[in-house]
């Protein structure tokens, strides 16, 4: 899962680049928001995908580069008069999360979409909402442990981007893990 948390650091510090400068703004972003604007929604989401995650060897790094251009496209279309070059915090953040809970699940999914597909013995719908409800848990488990982080008085910055996804990740997996006992 360090790959989902990379991929929403690696997010939240392409997108920040464009927001004022935070006081522990950390290094450079990959990408410079200013080269997107003007783009269609799916370019800008396809750009930040590469940069954030360049390599395409593994079904892992494929599952993270879809979630990233899955996360970044659904927040901009649901926000069409957002300014890719100033986002407002919440739109990124909403991005950062989206990044990490759409990630985890394609990497589970890779992991166990097989079985999942077995166990629903041919019947498709039962495949689909399976994997929804899945994914719809994740989601849910991701914003809920974000939001203690902030109710908690914690701030997503540049420089702790990828520390906190870590945590909230690993929050998450706990959850799972209580799962199997």
């Amino acid at each position: 899962m360090s790959k989902s948390s990379s991929a929403a650091g690696g997010v939240y510090n392409i997108l920040s680049g464009g927001a004022p400068a935070e006081a522990d703004a950390g290094d450079a972003p990959s990408l410079d928001v200013r080269t997107l604007a003007g783009l269609p929604h799916s370019e800008i989401a396809e750009r930040i995908a590469d940069a954030v995650n360049p390599s395409d060897v593994s079904l892992d790094d494929a599952g993270v580069r879809e979630a990233v251009a899955e996360a970044v496209s659904s927040v901009l279309s649901e926000n069409e008069t957002a300014d890719i070059t100033n986002l407002p915090s919440e739109l990124i953040e909403e991005c950062y999360v989206r990044t990490l809970s759409v990630s985890a699940f394609n990497i589970i999914i890779a992991d166990i979409g097989a079985s999942l597909q077995r166990a629903a013995h041919g019947n498709a719908g039962l495949a689909n909402d399976r994997l929804k409800e899945i994914s719809d848990f994740m989601r849910e488990a991701y914003r809920a442990q974000y939001t203690k982080f902030k109710d908690r008085g914690g701030q997503v910055s540049r420089r702790t981007a990828k520390s906190i996804a870590q945590s909230v990740t690993s929050q998450v997996m706990d959850i799972f893990e209580s799962y199997l006992e």
